[in-house]
């Protein structure tokens, strides 16, 4: 029996991120850096997606998934899993496992559902990444005093993600281009 399942090149990629995303250095910096904290759900997500995109769970798990992902940007769990090494463990873990089911259940789901998917993940993360740019105080230690992040961090986080939402943009509309012209 030949071991091939970490020879594609989207687990070798989600294995990278996982590394780059769960590692004592990144950890620790992510205890003070906002827009580290931010990127590393965003890899964690990723990285279970791209393990199980060619796998097949049931559909009705993408809601399991995107319930996931929502708690922890709620203010409260948020600050918690930002200033908390246990509320960091199930905030990273609860990212990588949505990451897995969302991959998992999407191979089940139609093309228009995948497309309406994605377009309200990008709207969701739009108003997020707005919120943190003009500096909602409930993402920073104004409401929350045991957060590590000031709102000055807010400004650049709400930029990284608007970046990372970008370049994944820019991915999914290539993959969706090469599916349909077959190139």
């Amino acid at each position: 029996m030949r071991f091939t399942y970490f020879r594609s090149r989207n687990s070798v990629i989600a294995l990278i991120l996982l590394i780059f995303s769960i590692n004592p250095y990144t950890e620790l910096k992510e205890f003070s850096l906002e827009p580290l904290f931010m990127a590393t759900h965003y890899l964690l997500f990723i990285s279970g997606f791209l393990l199980m995109e060619r796998r097949t769970l049931p559909g009705y798990l993408v809601s399991l998934s995107i319930a996931l992902v929502g708690l922890w940007h709620v203010p409260l769990l948020y600050a918690l899993a930002a200033s908390s090494p246990a509320y960091r463990a199930m905030n990273d873990l609860s990212l990588f496992s949505a990451g897995i089911l969302g991959g998992g259940a999407t191979s089940r789901l139609s093309t228009a559902v995948k497309l309406f998917l994605f377009i309200l993940w990008m709207s969701a993360d739009s108003v997020l990444s707005v919120i943190l740019i003009v500096g909602w105080p409930p993402y920073s230690d104004e409401v929350y005093p045991f957060s590590p992040f000031s709102i000055n961090q807010e400004l650049s986080t709400g930029l990284v993600m608007f970046g990372i939402m970008t370049v994944i943009f820019i991915i999914v509309i290539l993959k969706f281009l090469r599916s349909i012209f077959k190139i």
